[in-house]
């Protein structure tokens, strides 16, 4: 699959996935906020050549498009998408509290009644979403005298 416009949060290609669906808002608030505190989230697709501007070389990039659940028909991608949610929803509160509280100023317990809302979303199997995952990784140039 080929997107010409890569985010880091849940994208759906089928319908599935309303604009408001708890899911999106999450990191659509969770992105709002980091940027608040300086912190663009939305930066990954600009990684590789970051590090080319960097003076690294050989740099690769792959996105791997990895399910959120376990809806896939391809039995390896539904079991990625099993282990991919369990991850996210493990770290739902730690990854919201920074920017939620201190990027957009909300309190604790309003952060806890929304992400009831989004641990619902992420167990609702009708919803076809994947997040696109960055792998990028180059290698610092030979210096003077060091073999190729």
């Amino acid at each position: 699959m080929e997107c010409q416009e890569v985010k880091h949060y849940p994208e759906c290609e089928d319908g599935t996935m309303a604009p408001d669906n708890p899911m999106a808002l999450y990191w659509g608030r969770v992105t709002e906020g980091l940027l608040n505190l300086g912190i663009d989230f939305l930066i990954t697709p600009q990684l590789s050549q970051m590090m080319r501007d960097a003076g690294f070389v050989d740099v690769t990039e792959r996105v791997f498009y990895t399910p959120i659940g376990p809806w896939p028909r391809n039995r390896a991608l539904r079991e990625v998408g099993l282990y991919w949610r369990a991850v996210l929803m493990e770290g739902l509160e730690a990854i919201a509290l920074g920017p939620l509280t201190r990027g957009l100023g909300w309190r604790k317990e309003e952060i806890e009644v929304f992400l009831v809302s989004v641990r619902k979303a992420y167990l609702d199997r009708s919803t076809h979403a994947f997040m696109p995952f960055y792998i990028v990784y180059g290698r610092k140039p030979y210096g003077p005298g060091q073999a190729n």
